[in-house]
């Protein structure tokens, strides 16, 4: 990792890890906050939101989980940064006036103890060396030796408590107090023509007592007890810092080189692979963070070192890195060898239990050397384990004690020359091979019978390219995969039974089949060139495919293993996964995990009799016992790094850093535009490799994939209270144990918020309130004037009329005969004007507004009209229940003016002597009749309304007219509404 992928500078110091997973690199440029995706940089610029005062930064920094601090020295000063606060604070003071901050270090018991010098205070005169402890606060000393023209020192803590302080003068033991305990001269060597005992010390967690002495090089290890030393590594390089991993190895540094040394004590040298990795000169420091990384701080970029114990055994593996040993059919035998394959060498080898690796010399009984081909890809044993069966030059069975071979060349026509041929042991002892369905046989070795699976195969019907047999749990059936049409179910009399490809419903992504497991529930699994792994439902209507998106290594699925009901293991062309059923979750295995090489075979896999799983590749064999596996170290937890957006309202963005707060919950502003947040996995091996998904409860119902993005964005997200969940899973594929909760509110803007729509509410009710108040006193005082003006029309028009027609009848009695005939029309214009008054202030007066009052009416109106003609009538509205209902004065008038038309139009134009008259409700409105028996009239022109104005009262009513010339004249009013 340099200054391309963000590094603030080249020169790395050293490297702590805080609480939260988050890494500080100290650079001789200032430092920096890494979370794996993110530089945060702390420099002298004072520009910088997040300056320091002093950027140079020396070795070494200590992270203080207690305070939460990390300390560095920078230009010979120490501080200490307050993670939670993001705030320096320099050690000037404290019990380090006058005083040189040397060196920092970190005590097993995590006490902080600092070296200092006072050589500038001096004067040069006697200066000191001090020994200083950080306690309540301060730097308190706690010895103190002279010093030297050269301030090397170097500071180490046994097991015991003590302390051993190595300067120029030698090594010193004190305890944790002070006392000098033990004075050592472990090296001398000539520095500058001066002769100095400094060396670098180191203490594992057993208590040795490693150093290195720079005179000579090398590491030796010091027994205090006998004050003596044994050299354990020769080299001529200086040996600057040790650093001890989990796994109890421990990893040395000099200027340039990097050596291991194992549990077992042997020796690795990582010099020549860290020089092709990246240019340096010097090694400034090692660390080793919680998921076991080791970290190797240079001059120029950061290395990363996975430190884990190898998970994986290798055999027949060949020192050439890169292609070596092609491996595939793998058996065992009755001795319980293991043999494989090897397509490169043509031979065919094998394990013994003691771990001898040797090869089986192959012959015919002719004597002829037998070489097994690409063609040979399977290997299957009888039943005894003493034989095996493999294609070749036709069907070739081996004697695997004497390596003597018999050939079934009359079975050479049945396979592929120029490719792979599937070859199956099926559990009654025959072999079943053949790479078409015209050439599918059946063997049995022991009686020598065969017979062809299929008879009547031409042309058209056969299908060819067979890959892999996988015998099925329903008798005599067998699953074949092909290159070129997908999946066939036979039944070996001879009959196809299914048949999933491409074309198919449903259909499989890929059709070009490497390899087949049956499940225990009769489902099907299957491998496929570039398509991943598949998954037909037992009752053969679904296909789920899985795939390199989802956490598959590959899309190259060779070899399928079933791990007890639940768990798969899967070989590919980039790594081995292990799937399981139950979670839908993968975790995958690569070279740094031990395997041999990444890239598997076809054909290349097999599950010993001993529990061992074995997947062959491109250079040997994998070997592991998935019970006692060791998983990837778990990935740490996914924390919440931070929360920004952008506020409409104030134009502005703003960032929330997380990294080192607790955050209870989240409150969105109405005005966010956005806002994103973040997070960090703090597996820093491959970490671009790093996935991660999402789902926001309470607006989403499901999870999202994000890949390797370590944040989400959500845009105007409605108002409500939301809870976002994170998982995460490194680059093998292991899940994080927690998950990630951010609790978000997002407020609603004021104009929906309930107390402002309960004041529109308000304001809105209080509106209508007195637009109602209004139109009421509207309709009272227009109520009041009909009332008036219909008292006045009936109190005093109707009085003038009525005392009107009385003179004329009085004056006519006096009149000539000519004046009595116009005298008897005013007097009947006028009681017909009182008529027609009455009816019109009856249908204005607010005081007669029922059903009640128009049927009293219409009864009156009837009685006046007909009566006096004799005419004789009924008058049904039984129907009609609620009498009290108001109708409006224009509904009112405009019903009984064509009801009085109506009466009007029989009196005088017809010989009726009886009318029916009836007002009905119905289920869609009502309906008024007035039926007559007069006789048929043709033509006649009626007086007053008319039958046009009937017309336009009921289309008023929006009702509909209709008149019938059918024994007598009727009226028929029907209305959309009931009364």
């Amino acid at each position: 990792m340099t200054t391309g992928d963000g590094l603030l500078f080249r020169d790395v110091s050293d490297i702590v890890q805080d609480n939260k997973g988050l890494l500080w690199i100290g650079t001789r440029q200032g430092l920096n906050r890494y979370d794996g995706t993110n530089f945060k940089a702390y420099t002298n610029d004072k520009q910088n939101p997040f300056f320091i005062e002093e950027d140079f930064i020396e070795t070494n920094m200590l992270y203080d989980a207690a305070a939460n601090y990390v300390w560095f020295l920078a230009n010979d000063r120490l501080f200490a940064l307050d993670i939670s606060k993001d705030s320096v604070t320099a050690f000037d003071y404290q019990g380090l006036e006058n005083n040189r901050v040397l060196e920092i270090y970190m005590a097993p018991d995590n006490a902080i103890w600092a070296v200092t010098d006072d050589y500038w205070q001096s004067n040069k005169k006697n200066p000191k060396l001090y020994l200083k402890k950080f306690e309540n606060g301060k730097f308190n000393t706690v010895t103190t030796v002279d010093s030297f023209k050269y301030i090397f020192n170097n500071l180490s803590f046994a097991a015991d408590g003590s302390v051993w302080w190595a300067t120029t003068r030698g090594t010193n033991k004190y305890s944790p107090k002070g006392k000098l305990l033990e004075e050592h001269i472990l090296d001398t060597y000539d520095w500058n023509g001066d002769d100095i005992h400094y060396l670098p010390q180191f203490f594992d967690s057993h208590n040795t007592h490693y150093y290195f002495p720079p005179s000579r090089g090398g590491i030796d290890i010091y027994d205090a007890s006998t004050r003596a030393s044994q050299t354990i590594y020769k080299t001529k390089e200086i040996i600057r810092r040790a650093k001890e991993d989990e796994q109890g190895s421990i990893w040395f540094a000099s200027d340039t080189g990097l050596y291991c040394m194992n549990t077992d004590g042997l020796f690795s040298d990582y010099t020549n692979l860290l020089k092709s990795k990246l240019d340096y000169s010097k090694i400034n420091n090692l660390f080793i963070d919680k998921s076991s990384l080791l970290w190797v701080a240079t001059d120029n970029g950061l290395f990363k070192i996975r430190t884990q114990k190898q998970l994986f055994a290798n055999l027949f593996k060949s020192k050439k890195e890169g292609w070596g040993h092609s491996m595939r059919g793998i058996f065992e035998d009755a001795k319980g060898r293991l043999f494989s394959l090897c397509e490169t060498k043509h031979q065919l080898w094998y394990q013994t239990k003691t771990g001898k690796v040797d090869s089986l010399s192959l012959k015919t009984k002719s004597g002829k050397p037998l070489n097994l081909m690409y063609d040979a890809s399977f290997m299957v044993t009888d039943s005894s384990k003493t034989k095996a069966y493999a294609i070749g030059n036709g069907i070739c069975e081996i004697d695997l004690k004497t390596g003597l071979a018999q050939v079934y060349d009359q079975f050479k026509a049945n396979n592929n020359i120029h490719g792979p041929n599937p070859l199956l042991g099926l559990n009654d002892g025959r072999l079943l091979f053949g790479f078409t369905l015209e050439y599918l046989t059946v063997f049995n070795p022991k009686t020598k019978e065969h017979q062809t699976v299929f008879n009547n195969i031409n042309e058209q019907t056969n299908i060819r390219n067979f890959l892999f047999f996988e015998e099925s749990r329903d008798k005599n059936c067998v699953w074949i995969g092909t290159r070129d049409d997908g999946i066939l179910k036979v039944n070996l009399n001879g009959t196809r039974l299914q048949t999933f490809n491409t074309s198919s419903t449903p259909k499989l992504g890929k059709h070009h089949i490497l390899c087949l497991e049956e499940d225990t529930d009769g489902s099907l699994w299957i491998g496929t060139y570039g398509g991943g792994l598949s998954h037909i439902s037992a009752d053969g209507t679904s296909i789920t495919n899985y795939t390199t998106v989802v956490g598959l290594a590959n899309d190259n699925v060779v070899a399928i293993l079933p791990q007890g009901p639940n768990k798969l293991w899967i070989s590919t062309y980039n790594g081995l996964s292990l799937f399981d059923k139950t979670t839908k979750e993968f975790q995958n295995f690569y070279t740094e995990d031990g395997l041999s090489h990444n890239e598997f075979n076809y054909s290349s896999f097999f599950k010993g009799s001993n529990g061992l799983y074995y997947f062959g590749g491109m250079n040997g064999v994998n070997v592991f016992n998935p019970k006692t596996l060791q998983e990837a170290v778990s990935p740490p937890d996914i924390q919440l790094l931070g929360i920004s957006g952008y506020n409409s309202k104030t134009q502005q963005n703003y960032k929330k850093d997380y990294a080192q707060k607790d955050l209870k919950a989240f409150t969105a502003s109405p005005y966010d535009q956005y806002f994103e947040v973040s997070w960090l996995l703090p597996s820093y091996f491959k970490n671009t490799k790093n996935t991660f998904s999402t789902k926001l409860e309470g607006f989403e119902n499901r999870w999202f994939y994000q890949g390797n993005a370590t944040s989400v964005r959500y845009n105007k997200l409605p108002a409500g209270n939301y809870v976002l969940k994170v998982k995460g899973a490194n680059a093998k594929g292991s899940e994080s144990a927690n998950m990630l909760s951010v609790p978000i509110t997002v407020k609603q803007i004021f104009y929906r918020r309930w107390w402002f729509i309960a004041l529109v509410l308000i304001a809105i009710s209080a509106l209508v309130y007195s637009m109602f108040r209004y139109r009421l006193q509207q309709v009272l005082a227009m109520e009041r004037l009909r009332t008036k003006i219909s008292s006045d029309l009936h109190d005093e028009v109707g009085s003038l009329l009525s005392g009107l027609a009385m003179q004329t009848e009085l004056l006519e009695a006096n009149a000539s005969e000519a004046d009595k005939t116009r005298l008897q029309k005013i007097a009947s214009i006028s009681r017909n004007a009182v008529s027609q008054m009455r009816d019109l202030v009856w249908s204005i007066d607010s005081r007669r507004e029922t059903i009640a009052d128009l049927i009293e009416r219409m009864r009156e109106l009837v009685e006046e009209l007909l009566l006096p003609k004799d005419i004789a009538f009924t008058m049904d509205a039984s129907t009609i229940k609620n009498l009290d209902k108001k109708l409006p004065a224009q509904t009112k008038q405009d019903i009984f003016l064509i009801f009085k038309e109506a009466l009007t139009n029989i009196v005088r134009h017809s010989d009726a002597t009886f009318v029916e008259i009836s007002l009905t409700n119905q289920f869609n409105g009502c309906k008024l009749s007035i039926q007559d028996n007069g006789s048929e009239k043709t033509t006649y022109k009626s007086s007053g309304l008319g039958l046009s104005n009937m017309r336009m009262r009921a289309k008023n009513l929006k009702g509909n007219l209709r008149f019938q010339n059918n024994n007598g004249f009727s009226v028929h009013l029907e209305l959309p509404f009931t009364i």
